[in-house]
């Protein structure tokens, strides 16, 4: 009787063991940048969107990230066009609506039109 419980948690220690770890529903994900694009306000550099994905065990999440000339993070935007904007010192961003993705960067620059230019990213920034 004592080898076969000895046996049995043996067992059941080693399928533990050899079992992959199931990601934790808050733990941290790693994200790749897939595009990049240098935001003109006329002849004015007015700041920069990235397209970046969460590599989520559920699937990927695609969203862009905005920032203005200095690199400060000015506001979102989803894969359907929904912006929204930082707000300082506030855990929720506010909402801008949803637009084709030049207007909404005009609309996080206060701007009334901008041209966004393709930026080479590394070869490599895709598999991080």
């Amino acid at each position: 009787m004592r080898l076969c419980v000895t046996a049995f948690l043996s067992f059941a220690l080693l399928a533990a063991c050899s079992a992959p770890p199931e990601a934790l529903p808050h733990a941290a994900r790693p994200v790749v940048e897939l595009e990049r694009w240098r935001v003109f306000d006329g002849d004015r550099h007015a700041g920069q969107v990235k397209k970046l994905q969460i590599q989520d065990p559920q699937g990927p999440v695609v969203f862009f990230r905005i920032e203005d000339a200095s690199g400060h993070w000015l506001g979102h935007a989803t894969a359907e066009g929904r912006f929204s904007r930082r707000v300082p010192f506030q855990a929720e961003e506010q909402d801008l609506g949803v637009w084709a993705i030049p207007r909404g960067v005009a609309e996080l620059l206060a701007t009334k039109s901008v041209r966004l230019v393709p930026v080479a990213i590394e070869a490599d920034a895709r598999r991080r």
